[in-house]
C-alpha cells in the first residue's frame, strides 16, 4: 500500500510543474512524503526504501515527461518503437530508488525533514550531468511563472532555488512536529520567515533598477512559421519565396526565424542569398542545416548585408540528432537521420555591427545553463534561443521549455528572444517576465520594440552555491556511514 502511496504523491508532484503551476499542493506533498518515510523508519526494508523511490519517480515522471514518446509518434513509421521512450522513465526513477535508500539512515526526525530536499536536489543535479545529461528535471520550475521565482533564480541560480523551495514547503511540517526542539523555536521561526518576506518585498521593489542597465533599443520581428516536420504540401522552393516575402516587407532592426527554417542544406554559408534581402541596417537571424567535409551541422546563421556569421549547435540531442551505438538503434534512423550532426566548435558570441552582441543558443543547449556563458560572452547584451518544438507535442513540453527558456533570462539576467517553428515563441525581459508570445501550433509574427543591454549577474556566486550542496551532501553521506560505523566500533 505505501509503494501506492508514493505512486500517487508522484503524480502530484507533477501538478506543481508547467504547465500546471499548483504551487500551493507543495505545502501538503512533502509533509505528507515526510510522513510515508516515517512509516518506511518502522520498517526499515532497504527494497522498501529502493522501491518507493522508483513508485515516486514513475508516478512523477510518466505525468512530467509524458511528452517524451511524442517525437516516435510523429512517424508511422517509429510509432510501433514508442515505448523504448519509458526507458528514460525507469532509469531516472531508478536513480530516485538508490535516492531514497539513503533515508533510511537518517531515522533521527528532525535531521530526516533537512535532507530530503538536499538528497531530491543532488538527485537533480546527478540526472543533470551523468552521460549526456538531462537537465530538464529542476524544482525550480515550480516557481518559473512567477516574479519572485525570478528573483530567487537571479540571486540563487536554478539547484539552490529548488533546494530553497522544497524547504519552504516543509515548512507546515515544522510547525506541527511535537519534538521539544521546534516547540522551543517556534516563535523564532515565524520571526525569521516574517523578516525573510519583509526584506524579500524590499528587495522585489528595487529589483528592475538593480538589475538592468539600459543600452540600446532595437526593433525586433519574429517569424513563427507552424512548418510541420512531415507532411508538408509546401515545396522548398516555397518555403523560400515565403521567408523572402517576409524579409522584403519587414522594418525590423532584427528579424529572427527559427531552427531549421532555412529549406535548403547550406553548402557555403556566404551564398545563401538572403543578405541582398536585407536593408543597411538590419540583421537576419535562421536556423539550417549546413554541410561542411561531408559533415552536417545545425547550424544558426546570422546574415548582414555585407556579413555572414554561424554557429554550430555545440550541445547534441542523443537519439534525436545523433545515435549513440547507433548499430544496436538502426531503427531511429528515421528521426535522426542515416547520418550523426556533428558538434560545433565556434565560441557561444556574435556581436552586430559594433552595436550589441548576442548568445546564440539552439534548441534544447537552453536547458544547460552552466555550459551557456564564459568569460566571452558574459558581457553579450542579449539571448537568441532558435527551437523546434513541434517535436514535443501540443501540451506539456513546448511549455516546460519555454520555462526552461525563461528561467535562463532572469538567472542570466539578459533579454531573451525565443523563436519557435511551431511554438511557444516568446520575448523575454532580464527580469524572466515574458513580454510578448504567440500561441502554440499557430503562425504568428511578433513586432516588439526591445531594450537590450548587459547588467550584473551572480552566475559565479551560484556556481559556488551548487559545489556548496554536493559538499554538503557528502558530508551528510559521510556522517550517515562512516561516522557511524566509527561510533558502533567504539
Amino acid at each position: 500500500m505505501i509503494l501506492i502511496k508514493f505512486l500517487f504523491l508522484g503524480f502530484c508532484t507533477a501538478l506543481l510543474f508547467p504547465p500546471f503551476f499548483i504551487l500551493p499542493l507543495g505545502f501538503f506533498i512533502f509533509p505528507y512524503f515526510y510522513k510515508l518515510l516515517l512509516k518506511l523508519n518502522q520498517i526499515l526494508s532497504m527494497p522498501l526504501y529502493f522501491f518507493s523511490g522508483i513508485f515516486y519517480g514513475l508516478g512523477f515522471f510518466s505525468i512530467f515527461l509524458i511528452w517524451i514518446k511524442n517525437p516516435f509518434l510523429i512517424s508511422d513509421a517509429t510509432k510501433n518503437y514508442a515505448f523504448f521512450s519509458s526507458f528514460l522513465i525507469i532509469f531516472i526513477s531508478f536513480i530516485f530508488g538508490l535516492v531514497f535508500i539513503l533515508f533510511k539512515y537518517t531515522r533521527n526526525f528532525s535531521f530526516q525533514i533537512f535532507c530530503i530536499p538536499l538528497f531530491l536536489i543532488v538527485a537533480e543535479i546527478f540526472i543533470a550531468n551523468f552521460w549526456y545529461g538531462f537537465p530538464w528535471l529542476t524544482f525550480a520550475l515550480i516557481i518559473s511563472n512567477n516574479s519572485i521565482g525570478s528573483y530567487f533564480l537571479y540571486l540563487f541560480g536554478t539547484h539552490a532555488t529548488g533546494f530553497l523551495l522544497l524547504n519552504l514547503f516543509f515548512i507546515p511540517q515544522l510547525f506541527i512536529l511535537r519534538e521539544k526542539i521546534f516547540v522551543l523555536f517556534k516563535p523564532i521561526l515565524v520571526i525569521i520567515l516574517l523578516i525573510f518576506i519583509i526584506t524579500l518585498l524590499i528587495h522585489l521593489i528595487n529589483y528592475k533598477e538593480i538589475t538592468k542597465q539600459k543600452f540600446k533599443e532595437i526593433k525586433v520581428e519574429l517569424f513563427q512559421m507552424n512548418n510541420p516536420i512531415f507532411n508538408n504540401n509546401l515545396s522548398e522552393k516555397e518555403k523560400y519565396k515565403e521567408i523572402v516575402t517576409f524579409i522584403k516587407n519587414s522594418e525590423a532592426d532584427l528579424i529572427v526565424f527559427a531552427e531549421n527554417n532555412f529549406p535548403y542544406i547550406v553548402n557555403d554559408v556566404h551564398q545563401v542569398g538572403l543578405n541582398k534581402l536585407l536593408k543597411p541596417n538590419q540583421t537576419l537571424i535562421i536556423g539550417a542545416t549546413r554541410n561542411a567535409n561531408d559533415k552536417y551541422f545545425n547550424t544558426l546563421l546570422v546574415l548582414e548585408q555585407n556579413n555572414t556569421f554561424f554557429f554550430d549547435k555545440k550541445i547534441l540531442v542523443p537519439f534525436g540528432e545523433f545515435i549513440p551505438f547507433r548499430y544496436y538503434f538502426s531503427f531511429m534512423d528515421f528521426i535522426a537521420g542515416s547520418a550523426d550532426f556533428d558538434t560545433g566548435s565556434k565560441d557561444r558570441f556574435i556581436e552586430i555591427k559594433d552595436q550589441y552582441s548576442f548568445i546564440p543558443i539552439i534548441c534544447y543547449e537552453i536547458i544547460f545553463f552552466w555550459k551557456l556563458l564564459n568569460e566571452t560572452n558574459d558581457f553579450s547584451d542579449l539571448i537568441v534561443n532558435i527551437t523546434n518544438d513541434a517535436w514535443f507535442g501540443d501540451f506539456f513540453g513546448p511549455y516546460q521549455h519555454l520555462y526552461l527558456t525563461k528561467m535562463r533570462a532572469a538567472e542570466f539576467n539578459k533579454p531573451l528572444i525565443r523563436v519557435s517553428n511551431n511554438g511557444i515563441s516568446a520575448i523575454i525581459d532580464n527580469n524572466g517576465i515574458i513580454l510578448s508570445s504567440t500561441e502554440l501550433n499557430k503562425r504568428e509574427i511578433i513586432n516588439f520594440n526591445l531594450e537590450v543591454g548587459a547588467g550584473l549577474n551572480l552566475i559565479f556566486f551560484h556556481k559556488i552555491l551548487n559545489i556548496f550542496l554536493i559538499f554538503f551532501f557528502l558530508a551528510n553521506v559521510y556522517f550517515l556511514f562512516f561516522k557511524k560505523n566509527e561510533n558502533a566500533n567504539i
